[in-house]
């Protein structure tokens, strides 16, 4: 099988129509290239691309496909064919060579479609109706590129999308001159964006959210202003404290290995001199953020690294409890999606940092532009059903502390490796196209800045928190982070923004109104391993680490994403309770979700006392004064406990051995000898094999199913737990669902006070 591979290899246009590499094969360009089509691209009506505002307009759709091959051959007499093997042939010679694999660009399948997107227009801005649309045409272009190893070992495809929209001609002397509209550019047309940036157009878009957005745009979180945080004046560079009704702009970037400058107590009084900061001092990404700002017409940066007294653990915890409300109040936020440490510079920013020019071409004399965000990936909008990433795959992405850094933002700035986009509560602009129109609503906020299923406005009510809650837990737990120690702060911001919006409380990243259903987090894939750092150093404990009840406790491989039921599920009943932070009494965490008053599962079918006569309440009494442990972590509650077999299970060819393999065999749990009970595993300890008793404890309830691993009719969520020597104290190792049937069967349940550290 023929692949290609950048830069050394023969091009596209090498291969022959069959697929196979030939030395002597070219690709002929057409007499008249401007209007010899193939019988398929004739379909596409190339007059029709661009704006239309007319309540007669009823769309003009058209999809065809095509393997790599076939378009190939028809790029011989095909004006657009040909433009279409030129997208791609570019597209892998300039990134193949990135990547360790090659691509097998034989196989790639090609599918084009005209695409209309609807614009609903807003209402006092004319003569429009509440249901007046208005609508832009456009041609996508999606090429499905298998990836091959070495060894010839099919990966999967890589996914990606272009677009090509009219021109608007007259738009060629500076992408900011027209931006109100008022000399004729026809909305969402292309424009030439220049290789370095114009500042103008960006500061033309905070003025334009400012002033028409307003209130709506300024934030989406309540923050706590007066908080001053320290920034770099960008006049005088260097350090300085804001003033109150002072704002400043936000970098978010990636660290990442590069030692360059960053604030310690023996140069803070050297960086709060004028003049100090120089831009040879500064890393590259700080400097050309310095310069963004200069350019929106603000005055101060915040930049962790140097805002931030690296060695100082008391400023350090100082500003991460803030990071909601710097980000939150910052009236832009720069994103720098491309950065892999902090020597990177800011695409567009300093000549040279961007390459790749836009040539506008022509179809039926029809002027057209290939836009500059070829979408890469396989992120997907789930409401939109639209690839949502022109992120792309970038190691920004991927990080832990940007996930609360984009979700934050008000108004955000992106950086990418071929144009800036602007992004806000009402708007979504970019370089390359004209969006800039007051009265036509966008695609809605946060189309790509965040995934699909954050796309939603926010609202301060239950409904909404719980989505939210829910999708970035899963989100930021498939994220790395250089320490597990900041396993934590990295989401402190997030629960710092539900706490303001919403006044919900958090215990150790878990909302103490829904514990019930927030602890039964888990994933299918259960490669998930104890996370240290996170209790304060002491000489009594083997170890720091974070509680095992709670997510923060555990991480993955970086990609294993966790899960949560509904928030809002029905409760059990149970009473859960903290040690107040001077360690003198208990605090009950009281639950906002009601249980059923007529049937308690906890005991349902066993001879324990009911709600009136059992013990629920704990007390600091309870509690062993003489424990090698933080108190302040340890969740206390009675529930129902049982002691079950271990039974493994044959899932496919092969044989129970005494090594656990996922692969041809599952575990699953039995409280007597010929009983198998029905369960759905979301975490299961590594070290459990065939034979073990283990000690399971009530802590949800599901009715019905939420996710293909769990089970219909209702289920009871049961942590498995371990115990330390003297007994007192026990510790998460796994989560399952077991059938309701099958716990209201058991027969031994015991009513047990239980303290999880």
């Amino acid at each position: 099988m023929s692949s290609i591979v950048a830069p050394s290899t023969p091009s596209i246009s090498d291969i022959g129509s069959d697929g196979e590499l030939s030395a002597s094969s070219e690709v002929e360009v057409p007499d008249n290239p401007t209007h010899q089509l193939c019988i398929l691209c004739r379909h596409l009506d190339f007059e029709h691309l661009g704006f239309h505002n007319s309540s007669e307009y009823t769309g003009n759709n058209y999809f065809f496909q095509r393997e790599f091959p076939t378009l190939l051959k028809s790029a011989n007499t095909c004006a657009f064919c040909k433009r279409l093997v030129d997208l791609i042939s570019d597209w892998v010679h300039k990134h193949a060579a990135s990547h360790t694999d090659s691509f097998d660009v034989p196989r790639a399948h090609v599918e084009v479609s005209l695409e209309t997107d609807w614009h609903p227009l807003r209402l006092g801005t004319g003569d429009e109706s509440p249901d007046a649309k208005a609508h832009s045409d456009r041609i996508r272009i999606s090429c499905s590129l298998p990836k091959l190893h070495a060894d010839n070992k099919q990966e999967r495809s890589q996914s990606l999308t272009f677009f090509i929209q009219r021109y608007g001609e007259q738009f060629n002397n500076g992408i900011a001159c027209d931006i109100a509209g008022d000399g004729g550019l026809q909305p969402y047309s292309g424009r030439k964006r220049p290789l370095v940036a114009d500042m103008t157009l960006f500061k033309k878009w905070k003025h334009m959210c400012q002033g028409i957005h307003g209130a709506k745009c300024s934030q989406i979180f309540k923050g706590t202003r007066g908080i001053r945080p320290r920034v770099i004046d960008v006049n005088r560079r260097c350090l300085t404290l804001i003033e109150d009704g002072d704002q400043w702009v936000c970098l978010s970037y990636v660290w990442g290995r590069a030692k360059t400058l960053r604030l310690l107590q023996e140069n803070i009084q050297d960086f709060s001199v004028p003049g100090t900061l120089s831009p040879d001092v500064l890393p590259n990404i700080v400097e050309d953020a310095l310069q963004v700002t200069k350019g929106l017409g603000e005055r101060y940066l915040w930049a962790d690294s140097l805002c931030i007294i690296q060695d100082d653990s008391q400023d350090k915890a100082n500003f991460i409890a803030r990071m909601d409300s710097i980000y939150t109040l910052a009236t832009v936020v720069i994103i720098s999606s491309t950065c892999v440490d902090a020597n990177t510079c800011l695409p567009g920013v300093r000549p040279g940092s961007r390459s790749e020019k836009q040539e506008p071409f022509k179809i039926r004399d029809v002027t057209l532009v290939q836009s500059l965000d070829p979408v890469l990936g396989v992120k997907v909008d789930l409401r939109t059903n639209r690839a949502a990433g022109y992120l792309g795959e970038t190691v920004w992405d991927t990080r832990a502390w940007t996930l609360q850094e984009r979700f934050l933002a008000s108004r955000a700035l992106v950086f990418t490796a071929e144009q800036v986009f602007w992004e806000c509560e009402e708007a979504f602009w970019c370089e390359d196209s004209f969006r800039e129109i007051p009265h036509i609503a966008p695609d809605p906020h946060r189309t790509s800045l965040c995934g699909g299923e954050l796309n939603l406005s926010w609202n301060s009510d239950i409904p909404t928190f719980d989505h939210f809650y829910r999708v970035l837990l899963e989100d930021y737990s498939g994220r790395s982070l250089s320490f597990d120690s900041d396993g934590l702060n990295a989401f402190l911001g997030v629960i710092g923004a539900f706490e303001r919006s919403l006044g919900e409380c958090f215990f150790w990243g878990m909302p103490t109104a829904y514990l019930e259903s927030a602890i039964a987090w888990g994933h299918q894939n259960h490669q998930l391993r104890r996370r240290y750092g996170g209790q304060a150093p002491s000489d009594k404990y083997d170890k720091d680490r974070f509680p095992s009840w709670s997510w923060v406790g555990w991480t993955s491989d970086g990609q294993t994403k966790l899960a949560n039921q509904p928030l809002t599920m029905e409760s059990l009943g149970i009473r859960f309770y903290r040690v107040s932070h001077d360690g003198k009494t208990t605090i009950e965490l009281i639950q906002a979700v009601k249980c059923n008053q007529e049937i308690d599962l906890l005991i349902e079918g066993s001879n324990l006392p009911d709600r009136s006569s059992r013990p629920y309440h704990v007390s600091i009494e309870d509690l062993p004064t003489n424990a090698l442990i933080n108190l302040s972590s340890i969740l206390c509650f009675w529930t129902a406990a049982a002691h079950l077999q271990v039974v493994a299970r044959s899932s496919g060819e092969g044989s129970v051995s005494d090594e656990y393999d996922p692969s041809t065999w599952e575990l699953t749990l039995s409280e007597r000898s010929g009983s198998i009970l029905q369960v759905s595993w979301s975490h299961i300890a590594p070290s459990l094999k065939e034979g073990d008793t283990v000690e399971v404890i009530a802590v949800a309830q599901n009715r019905g199913t939420w996710d293909s691993g769990h089970i219909a009719n209702g289920a009871i969520g049961v942590m498995v737990i371990s115990r330390d020597a003297d007994g007192r104290f026990a510790t998460r190792e796994g989560f399952a669902w077991i059938a309701i049937r099958d716990w209201t069967a058991l027969s031994d349940r015991q009513w047990r006070l239980i303290m999880l550290e």
